[in-house]
C-alpha cells in the first residue's frame, strides 16, 4: 500500500479487487457446496466466514478508503485475496473432524476481529466527516487503544478464520499477513502520519500502544 495525500475514488482499480477476490469467493462455494464428503457444518461456517470477509472488503473500498489505489495494488491483493479464500475454502473442506469447540472458538475471534476492524474504520470514518476536523489526526474510540487498532482486528480476524479450517497450512498467510502489518505497512504508515500531522502524531504514539492493545509499545 503506499500511503499518500489527496483522495481518488480509484474506482476501476478498487472494483478489479474486488472482482479479482470474487473469483476466488465463487470457486470456494462451487467448492464447498459439491464437496459432499466435507463435514455440512464446516462447509457453511467457511461460506459464512468468506462472505463475510469479501462484504467488509467492498464496504471498507468503497466507503472508508479514500486514498488512491494503484492498478498493482488492485491486481495484487485482488488475487491474493482470491487465492487465500479459495485456499481457506479448500483446506476446511479437507478437515477430517466435526465442528467442534476450536471451530467455535474460531468463529468467535473471526466475528470479533471483523467487528474491530469494521467498528474502528466506522468511528474515524464518521468523525472525519465533519468539517471541524479536517487536518487533525485521530485518536478516539478504539484507536485509543492502539494505534493500528484496525490491522489487529484483521490479524484476530484472520486466526478465527485459520481456526476454522483445522488446518495448519492456512497459519503461513496469516503469519505472513501479521508480519506484512508490522513490518511493512505500520511503519510505512507512521511515516506518513508523522509527515502529515508532526507533533499531534508524536504525542498520540507516546501515550498509545502501538499494535496490540495493553501490550507495550516498545514490542508491537
Amino acid at each position: 500500500m503506499a500511503y499518500h495525500d489527496g483522495h481518488s475514488p480509484s474506482l476501476v482499480s478498487k472494483c478489479t479487487l474486488l472482482l479479482l477476490t470474487l473469483a476466488g469467493l465463487v470457486f470456494s462455494f462451487n467448492l464447498l457446496l459439491k464437496n459432499h464428503q466435507a463435514d455440512q457444518y464446516r462447509a457453511y461456517l467457511l461460506l459464512a466466514c468468506a462472505s463475510v470477509f469479501y462484504i467488509r472488503l467492498a464496504l471498507c473500498l468503497l466507503v472508508f478508503v479514500k486514498r488512491k489505489v494503484s492498478w498493482f495494488e488492485g491486481c495484487a491483493v485482488g488475487v491474493l485475496y482470491g487465492v487465500l479464500v479459495y485456499m481457506f475454502s479448500l483446506w476446511g473442506s479437507l478437515a477430517p473432524a466435526k465442528v467442534c469447540v476450536l471451530d467455535y472458538i474460531g468463529m468467535g475471534l473471526f466475528v470479533t476481529g471483523s467487528w474491530i476492524n469494521s467498528q474502528a474504520d466506522y468511528q474515524r470514518f464518521r468523525w472525519k466527516k465533519k468539517p471541524e476536523n479536517a487536518g487533525h489526526l485521530y485518536t478516539k474510540g478504539l484507536f485509543k487503544y492502539a494505534m493500528h487498532i484496525n490491522f489487529f482486528g484483521d490479524t484476530v480476524m484472520f486466526v478465527g478464520y485459520a481456526l476454522i479450517t483445522q488446518c495448519f497450512l492456512s497459519f503461513i498467510p496469516v503469519a505472513a499477513i501479521t508480519l506484512n502489518f508490522v513490518l511493512i505497512q505500520i511503519p510505512q504508515l507512521d511515516g506518513y502520519l508523522m509527515k502529515k500531522y508532526g507533533a499531534e502524531f508524536m504525542e498520540y504514539a507516546e501515550k498509545t500502544k502501538k499494535y496490540i492493545p495493553r501490550i507495550n509499545k516498545t514490542f508491537l
